[in-house]
């Protein structure tokens, strides 16, 4: 500009003057002149527009020559000053038309072509962007390359910025490429390439062509980054284009335009270090830069003043990168960047979006430290804000994985019952999933059932799909639900055993193995586990694997192999610091080998247990539940090896330490096995005063205490049942009733848990002969607030009164029983109370009903009512079933149901020689003749049957217990009494017949 000012000087000194009255022209051009210099534009066009109008009539050329064309041209640089767009393009065009050089031998309008150039300027800020590209190509054609020197960084640029609004991408491009290639000859200031790229990004957004952005900006990045003081100045525009990227999805472009701007500390040391650097001067050129420390300094404050508060770039870059990276689903870019929001700007305008950000991603990427951390300062410090359930939400899922199981079920039950989380959406996958995950591991099986089933069913495509369907299936082997179970973790390890995560195919192995040894199908559990064994050797899970194949071979009696398998075992478990595995192993091993026959021969082999029980105890049993069990195998090696008194002081000291546990199971057992243990060497008696002074019980240790007396009771109930000796036996029968009197004197309820009520109370309803006196304990915990134990109370109760043979306790049995059967989550208390119905109403005589309820447990067809898949007693209400058709006349239907009885339980001979035997009877008195000669009559058929159930089970006849040895002979007397009947064929008879019949037909 100042090169321009200069030229319109020196013209102006050599304008011809006019007449007197045209004496002002020159003061005219010199005070234009003088006002251009001093930046006062207004004032400039005031002087350049009268001197126009006063002397540039229709004559001006002929008066005063071309020359007379740079007062229009300066005439229309004030117009452009003042962004008088139109008006400028006027006054350039006159300069450039009416005013040519050719043929005219007075003053030269040297400005004549430069017009040209500000006419496209003019051109271009008015937005003609057409005429303007127009202009200056025919400035590039016209121009005097040795006079009309023009800057050629400025002119590509505008030229590329034109064609980028025109939306010529490939045009513009060219030109803004020119003036980077040519940025230090031409030279072309660092801000007018910056502004060209702004262009070419807007005119790409607006043309949603991101490619040729991005091609341009891997080609150019290098001349694209100017200095971060410069930079700084187009940030926000920037930002804005960033911004217009984003919504018009171009996330790469925007991600590559917000890595342009810099940090605000970096321009504001890049600001202090050249303002530094100029010291006195007040402007500087570096190039083809103007630096000015006035507005340096300005830039340098406002700087300043934006990075102290709460909305700076730097917040606002970092969350739209965030948000981009989460778009293109790179979570660990959009983490990293709320972090460094986090962590930099606390501050922030927006912290409570960030911050919530920041634990939503790390919960994501499954973080725990850090959305703990990050999800409990914002639960504290947005306590109110609306994502604050979305942040409980992603606690939960931390707490989960870090073990925090009941809280993480506190937190997931609230989510799930009050709603806060929509079904079929990622945070209601999450509860759910947690919730049942948790109920798993914290051995709440059947609250884990329903919430496991559920999940499975709705979220198949879950994230925790896979480890969901194992919980589901090993959750059901908890609960003993062996053929579900089996069902279940076929289907789980059909499907997943490609997965690439294999961390749970072995324990799915390991669960469908014991799943195989439970149902009594040895092969399968030891091909299961035969396959974790091998192709999964170094899983956490192989050494119980072993243990449990040691289990199936000891089933099998292949004694060798399961000992094999437990030290097998005990060494992986030793190796891996597996301590609790490897007490088993030990305790199996004492057990295994402790287990022989009385007699010299087996010393030998007892003894070989002793170094295990030795490197239990010195080793393992600290916390171990195998403590009870291993100081009661050990009895017998610790004999053999002559230490009977060490094995009987550490089983009365398990015994001790059990009688202080609030619900130590096992310690009946081991009770039990101390009494048998003391009684080779002492009396009943010595027992007794040993009991009720046991070492290291203690007065407050009623429940040990209480089941010492209950062990005590049970030892002279066996001396009662010896008929060999009266004397004994009265004696016997006076001290129970003397220690059942102690019993209730020295105990009160209060001082007993419910545990202990009930387990006394099943102890007298099950091993005594006074079943009766269990009464109280049951009813003592079933009046308690605390309702642990209740259905187990209430069965025990239900189950003393439906023995009785009166019919008002038969009615209180059926109430508890009831009120089991419906309100129980325990489907063995359930079963075992529908069974016991059965049972009542045919004892008060109810066959009808007792007929409804025996279908209700037998049914396996949805469409006849609700299927309970109860199995467990099915032979016995098949019978009861059988048994109501027969009291009620239904003797059809009664012989029908016989048989379906004893020919599917033949070798449950408890329940299938009585149901043989009222076959038997009832087919003899119906008495039906048939027709059919291959079909026996009535009398025939029952003989034949009733001989076939002796042939097919008498092969066991040896193994059966006095009771069921009863019931058999039963059988087989009847059918003795009906072969001797002259009207029924014996076996051998209708055998010889049909030989002879045979031999005839030969």
């Amino acid at each position: 500009m100042k090169k321009l000012i200069l030229a319109l000087a020196l013209v102006a000194t050599s304008l011809p003057l006019a007449a007197a009255e045209e004496d002002d022209l020159p003061s005219l051009v010199n005070k234009g002149l003088q006002a251009m210099n001093e930046g006062n534009w207004e004032q400039a066009l005031a002087l350049n527009a009268e001197a126009v109008e006063r002397f540039g009539g229709e004559t001006a050329l002929q008066l005063h020559g071309p020359q007379f064309g740079v007062i229009w041209f300066r005439k229309g640089i004030s117009e452009l000053k003042l962004r008088k767009y139109e008006d400028a393009m006027k006054s350039f065009e006159v300069t450039y038309k009416d005013f040519p050089n050719e043929g005219n031998t007075k003053g030269k309008n040297i400005f004549n072509k430069q017009a040209l150039l500000k006419w496209g300027e003019a051109a271009m800020a008015a937005g003609q962007y057409e005429l303007a590209i127009e202009k200056w190509k025919k400035f590039i054609q016209e121009r005097d390359k040795a006079r009309d020197s023009y800057p050629q960084g400025a002119f590509h640029i505008n030229l590329a910025i034109s064609f980028f609004r025109l939306g010529q991408m490939e045009e513009g491009i060219e030109h803004l490429e020119i003036s980077i290639k040519n940025k230090d000859t031409f030279p072309t200031p660092r801000a007018a390439i910056v502004s060209g790229f702004q262009a070419l990004v807007a005119a790409a957004v607006a043309a949603k062509d991101e490619q040729t952005a991005l091609d341009f900006i891997e080609k150019n990045r290098g001349e694209l980054i100017v200095e971060p003081f410069e930079m700084q100045r187009f940030s926000k525009l920037f930002m804005k284009l960033a911004g217009d990227a984003i919504a018009a999805k171009m996330p790469k472009l925007a991600l590559n335009l917000y890595q342009f701007v810099p940090s605000t500390q970096v321009a504001i040391d890049d600001l202090r270090a050249r303002i530094n650097a100029m010291g006195a001067l007040p402007r500087f050129a570096d190039g083809a830069t103007q630096l000015d420390k006035a507005s340096m300094e300005k830039e340098l404050a406002a700087l300043e003043a934006e990075q102290r508060s709460s909305k700076s770039i730097e917040m606002i870059k970092l969350a739209a990168i965030a948000y981009l990276h989460e778009a293109n689903g790179y979570v660990p870019g959009a983490y990293a960047a709320y972090l460094q929001l986090e962590t930099h700007y606390p501050k922030a305008e927006k912290r409570e979006d960030n911050l919530y950000n920041l634990v939503r991603t790390s919960s994501i990427l499954g973080d725990v430290e850090t959305t703990k951390k990050y999800g409990e300062l914002f639960s504290k410090q947005f306590a109110n804000s609306e994502h604050n359930a979305n942040v409980q939400k992603m606690l939960l899922s931390s707490l989960f994985f870090d073990g925090k199981y009941e809280t993480s079920i506190e937190i997931a039950s609230d989510i799930i019952e009050n709603n806060k989380a929509k079904e079929e959406t990622p945070e209601h996958d999450l509860a759910l999933f947690v919730l049942g995950g948790s109920y798993f591991y914290t051995g709440q099986y059947e609250k884990a059932e329903p919430i496991l089933d559920q999940h499975v069913e709705k979220y198949p495509e879950s994230l925790f799909a896979l480890t969901s369907a194992y919980f589901q299936a090993s959750n059901t082997s908890r609960l003993q639900l062996w053929t579900k179970a089996a069902s279940q973790l076929d289907a789980f390890l059909t499907k997943y055993s490609d997965a690439k995560d294999q961390t749970y195919i072995p324990l799915a192995l390991y669960d469908r193995a014991n799943a195989h040894y439970s149902e009594e199908q040895p092969e399968g559990a030891l091909e299961k586990l035969n396959r974790i064994i091998k192709e999964f050797p170094d899983s956490p899970i192989t050494d119980q694997a072993y243990n449990l194949k040691g289990n199936v071979m000891q089933g099998e009696d292949k004694l060798e192999e399961a000992e094999e398998s437990y030290k097998k075992a005990l060494e992986l478990a030793e190796a891996r610091g597996h301590g609790g595995v490897a007490g088993e192993a030990l305790y199996y091993l004492v057990a295994l080998i402790g287990d022989q026959p009385e007699g010299d021969d087996s010393k030998e082999k007892l003894k070989e247990a002793v170094p295990f029980a030795d490197l239990y105890w010195e080793k393992y049993s600290a916390g171990s539940p195998y403590n009870a069990q291993m100081a009661v195998a050990q009895l017998a090696p610790m004999s053999a090896a002559g230490r009977d008194d060490e094995s009987l002081e550490r089983l009365q000291k398990v015994i001790s330490t059990m009688a202080k546990m609030p619900e130590a199971y096992g310690l009946e057992a081991a009770i039990n096995s101390y009494t048998e243990a003391y009684l080779k060497k002492y009396t009943p008696e010595e027992l007794k005063e040993h009991y009720y002074n046991f070492p290291g019980i203690s007065v407050q240790d009623k429940a040990a205490r209480a089941l010492l007396r209950i062990a005590v009771i049970g030892v002279f109930e066996k001396v009662a049942e010896n008929n060999e000796n009266a004397d004994k036996q009265r004696a016997a029968k006076a001290m129970i009733q003397v220690l059942f009197r102690n019993l209730k004197e020295d105990f009160e309820f209060k001082d007993l848990s419910n545990y202990i009520l009930v387990k006394l109370g099943d102890y007298l309803r099950t091993n005594t002969s006074a079943p009766r006196e269990a009464v109280p304990y049951y009813d003592e915990a079933l009046k308690r607030p605390d309702k642990s134990y209740n259905f187990a109370a209430l069965l025990g109760r239900a189950d003393v009164y439906g023995n009785s043979s009166q019919d008002a306790d038969l009615n209180k049995a059926l109430e508890d029983f009831e009120r089991i059967f419906k309100e129980s989550d325990e489907k063995g208390q359930r079963e075992f109370a529908l069974f016991r119905i059965i049972e009542v109403l045919m004892k008060k005589g109810d066959y009808a009903k007792a007929a409804e309820r025996a279908n209700q447990y037998l049914n396996r067809d949805k469409e006849a009512g609700e299927v309970h898949g109860f199995t467990k007693y099915s032979p016995e209400v098949g019978y009861i079933l059988a048994k109501s058709f027969e009291e009620r006349d239904m003797i059809d239907d009664a012989i029908s149901m016989y048989v379906k009885v004893w020919s599917a339980h033949m070798g449950y001979v408890k329940v299938s020689a009585p149901a043989i035997e009222a076959w038997m009877k009832l087919s003899h008195k119906r008495n039906n003749q048939s027709s059919d000669p291959q079909v026996p009559s009535d009398r025939q058929g029952a003989y034949e049957g009733g001989h076939r159930y002796i042939e097919l089970t008498g092969r066991f006849k040896d193994k059966l217990s006095p009771g069921d040895l009863k019931l058999w002979e039963a059988v087989e007397t009847l059918t003795e009494t009906y072969e001797a009947d002259p009207n029924i064929k014996s076996v051998e008879q209708i055998k010889k017949e049909k030989e002879e019949a045979a031999k005839k037909r030969r």
